[in-house]
């Protein structure tokens, strides 16, 4: 399980559901970036997009190994923010022309030192922040739009897809219990290969709790009941994951593990999907 090695013939599905709620406007600090809690989603989703058209690049073409969908709610509407109809291709997607910008994030050298160092990113998508959090119908969309991808028939030995949700955890249109039941739906939909992953990415204001990525039970007994819910509502990942994240997480380590971050910056966030889409490296 979880090993189907992705190519043209078998992609892989991977959806980012991003609030964009009033609540987003917020500003918290990530490192050593200071920006609104919109800004970093943006961020976030920006980087994985192009990461994921760069993986697919080959000296003679670009390769269709992915179909991306990104999902946006925000003031009572959920949206699709690429593909107005779900999927969006990779070759479709590289058509596009967005704009560049520079960003600079604080990363580890080799010696152990910290650097600012700046990179740029293609704005496939631009901040917002307004209205509500719909959140419960934002997941009853992306179960759909997962089970869909699930039941073709070409995607039935295709690695499970990877749905990742960036939030504060607020949502405004359903209570705790029914935001898990809607995610168990989705984590239930599966390949032969395994079921749909779903990874929680909580950015909080409260930065007196220790960041932290993959958590154990014991790891989210100080963080508070958004991030709890969060975890509740996650994958726990799967075995053939676990030496990665005990490799990343370090001594002490034992699975099982949520799939989710809390207050982490930008680089051990994007390390959550990276091991969650590891088997992207030996792509044919």
């Amino acid at each position: 399980m979880y090993t189907q090695e992705i190519t043209r013939r078998h992609r892989a599905a991977f959806v980012l559901v991003l609030d964009q709620s009033g609540s987003m406007q917020e500003r918290i600090r990530l490192g050593r970036m200071n920006l609104t809690r919109a800004e970093a989603v943006t961020l976030m989703a920006n980087a994985l997009i192009t990461e994921l058209i760069d993986r697919c690049r080959r000296t003679d073409s670009l390769r269709n190994y992915y179909d991306i969908a990104v999902v946006g709610y925000a003031n009572d509407e959920v949206e699709m923010l690429l593909g107005k109809n779900g999927f969006i291709s990779i070759d479709e997607l590289a058509a596009m022309t967005p704009e560049k910008s520079d960003i600079a994030i604080e990363e580890e050298l080799p010696d152990g030192s910290s650097a600012m160092v700046t990179h740029s990113v293609m704005q496939w998508l631009r901040p917002r922040a307004e209205g509500k959090t719909p959140m419960y119908e934002a997941m009853l969309r992306v179960r759909d739009l997962v089970g869909k991808w699930c039941a073709e028939p070409n995607n039935r030995e295709s690695f499970p897809p990877i749905v990742i949700n960036i939030t504060d955890g607020e949502s405004s249109d359903c209570d705790d219990r029914e935001l898990c039941d809607v995610c168990s739906q989705i984590r239930r939909t599966a390949t032969e290969d395994g079921n749909t992953l779903l990874l929680n990415i909580h950015i909080s204001s409260n930065n007196t709790i220790p960041s932290m990525v993959f958590p154990m039970a014991e790891e989210l007994v100080t963080a508070d009941h958004y991030a709890r819910t969060l975890a509740e509502c996650s994958s726990i990942m799967p075995d053939v994951f676990n030496q990665a994240i005990c490799q990343m997480k370090g001594a002490g380590a034992t699975p099982p593990f949520f799939g989710m971050g809390y207050n982490a910056s930008i680089i051990e966030l994007l390390s959550i999907i990276n091991i969650g889409s590891r088997s992207v490296s030996n792509m044919q």
